[in-house]
């Protein structure tokens, strides 16, 4: 199948190809998510149509004006669902959905997620707040009233992290989810593997300064048709922030910088195929 891409996503793991981190050579087309409109569908596609509008995820070269990708990595766009919010919703998204199922965080938990008010981070407490969960959630001043907002209890990150972890929530914490790949998040999160409390980390840097166990993000339509589901149906939200296209080493670099809140996309809405 062949999509005309009216929004790219933009998440972390791009910047780290890009500069090199994990390898790779150029040229390289970035981004792996994407929401557009079916343009061309080959033998044997049942489920889609020339003119459906789509949410593709796992798909490599997906910031671009046109991806070529299989049905088993889409899932039909409701029409009701904006479209920069479709673009953007399933990496973070079922991100979120796999450190939940990692740690097994339910009702009755206190969970740390470090680097809450990024676009995992936004999903993922808010997930966990409709689960019952105790949320704790770290970032900087500007994003303390963001946490608030979503059911959080907000935290500065940054030196004597655990002190101020212990104020906020007196009592144990039984779970902690780093999004942040910072030296006190790591340290936070032995602390709590010591007390017998369960930590997962989203960042490879974490697992390798600190032992915690990296979590590969699981992905299927089944899991994004939810998340589609639960923001149209107002459960859910996701705070976007869009940038054209043109604008993609300017999107990259605040990408580098890892203080954006919600999530990141770039629009591809003059796209000459759609």
């Amino acid at each position: 199948m062949r999509v005309a891409v009216r929004i790219g996503g933009l998440n972390p793991v791009d910047a780290r190809i890009r500069s090199g981190a994990f390898g790779g050579a150029v040229p390289h087309v970035p981004g792996t998510e994407f929401a557009g409109t079916v343009v061309a569908v080959g033998a044997g596609v049942g489920d889609y149509t020339v003119g459906d509008d789509v949410i593709g995820f796992g798909t490599p070269g997906a910031d671009a004006e046109l991806v070529d990708t299989d049905p088993g990595r889409l899932v039909h766009k409701p029409a009701a669902l904006d479209w920069a919010v479709a673009g953007g919703l399933s990496g973070v998204g079922q991100s979120a959905v796999t450190a939940i199922e990692a740690t097994d965080a339910r009702a009755g938990d206190v969970v740390v997620v470090h680097g809450a008010a990024g676009g995992v981070g936004t999903v993922l407490t808010q997930l966990l707040v409709a689960d019952g969960v105790t949320v704790v959630g770290t970032a900087g001043e500007s994003n303390q009233d963001h946490l608030r907002d979503l059911g959080a209890t907000p935290v500065v990150y940054g030196d004597g992290l655990a002190d101020r972890i212990r104020e906020a929530v007196p009592g144990r914490v039984t779970v902690s989810i780093d999004l942040a790949g910072t030296g006190e998040a790591g340290d936070v999160a032995t602390a709590v593997r010591r007390s017998g409390g369960r930590a997962v980390t989203l960042v490879p840097e974490t697992a390798t300064s600190h032992g915690v166990p990296l979590v590969r993000v699981q992905r299927s339509p089944e899991r994004l048709d939810r998340l589609v589901h639960a923001v149209v149906d107002g459960a859910l939200r996701l705070p976007v922030r869009t940038v054209p296209f043109t604008d993609i080493v300017a999107a990259h670099r605040l990408l580098d910088a890892k203080h954006s809140r919600g999530k990141l996309v770039l629009d591809l809405s003059g796209n000459p195929f759609l």
